[in-house]
């Protein structure tokens, strides 16, 4: 190891101390082992929760949900813009890199939205809601069989811990589920397919010296475009407001969550792998299940609570090995 260590000084004080390790700077090394990815899994997982709260209340509140997709996203792109120039950072715009950010709105947002709208119809938001469960175990599967991450026996019992605990968590929607339309049960398997390719392509293909708020800021602009094509096949575009306090308000508040989201989850993404940001569809149900009752009143079971602690234990014991 080789410290090296700069010192400026006037009148006999220290007024400048600059320290490297092996030629990096002290400070981005503190960043490194602060900054741990299961704090920010744990961030990330409250942020998601914080924002479906946030769409609830703006939803009750009148706003049509691609208007609130469409400000939120547009808004949180800009904040990523002016965060990525004061870091005097660029986004990669050569031809390469645009079809990437087209093609992860297309798959993590595009294919899940409509699917989401077809299965909510046919099938109920109860199963639309609890299959994203299985997004970590397909992530896991798809990361093993394309060579993106090595499978772990220890992750994989996490993993599975996790999905038991989703379960437990969401036990009473899962009598509300119509089991007679069994082809669109099928078909909303697609919804986890797709978010699980979706973190494998962000990993795979992520732009090489790329900060994880330029990558962000690049695929939020992306996915304005698709919200701006698929809006009037879902929503009447004529009823879109901004007329009141309120509705400024609500939509401030998911440009600024959304924005946060977007930095943890890029962030979380690029140190930690495919798998363990997966896991956040684990965590995020979780934290919102607790928010909810606090917020809204709604009850937490004994099952429930048990699920919560099953989701916490199976994301500690699917760490990545320390090794790694």
């Amino acid at each position: 190891m080789v410290m090296s260590i700069t010192l400026s000084l006037h009148k006999g004080k220290i007024i400048y101390l600059y320290v490297k390790i092996n030629g990096e700077p002290m400070s981005r090394i503190l960043k490194a082992m602060i900054v741990t990815p299961m704090l920010l899994l744990i961030c990330s997982s409250f942020t998601f929760a914080s924002k479906i709260m946030i769409a609830k209340a703006a939803l009750s509140a009148g706003l049509l949900p691609f208007q609130l997709g469409l400000s939120g996203n547009f808004g949180a792109a800009i904040l990523l813009f002016l965060l990525v120039r004061i870091h005097s950072e660029k986004i990669p715009t050569t031809r390469r890199h645009l079809a990437l950010y087209t093609s992860l709105a297309l798959i993590s947002f595009a294919a899940p939205t409509v699917l989401s709208y077809a299965v909510v119809d046919r099938v109920g938001p109860a199963y639309t809601s609890t299959v994203y469960s299985l997004s970590p175990i397909l992530t896991m599967s798809f990361a093993a069989g394309l060579g993106v991450e090595r499978m772990f026996v220890r992750r994989a019992i996490g993993i599975l811990i996790g999905f038991v605990g989703m379960i437990a968590l969401v036990q009473q929607q899962l009598t509300l589920i119509d089991t007679e339309q069994t082809l669109w049960i099928l078909l909303g398997l697609l919804i986890p397919a797709f978010a699980a390719l979706g973190n494998i392509v962000r990993t795979r293909f992520w732009p090489e010296g790329t900060s994880a708020q330029a990558f962000a800021c690049a695929t939020l602009l992306a996915s304005c475009l698709i919200i701006l094509v698929m809006a009037p096949m879902f929503e009447d575009v004529t009823q879109w407001r901004l007329t009141s306090y309120s509705d400024w308000g609500w939509t401030i508040g998911m440009i600024a969550i959304l924005a946060l989201l977007y930095v943890l989850n890029f962030q979380l993404q690029k140190i930690a792998g495919p798998v363990i940001f997966s896991q956040i569809g684990y965590w995020g149900t979780g934290f919102g299940v607790v928010l909810s009752a606090l917020l809204f009143g709604d009850l937490l079971s004994g099952l429930a609570l048990l699920g919560l602690c099953m989701i916490i234990c199976g994301g500690l014991i699917a760490r990545k090995p320390a090794s790694q």
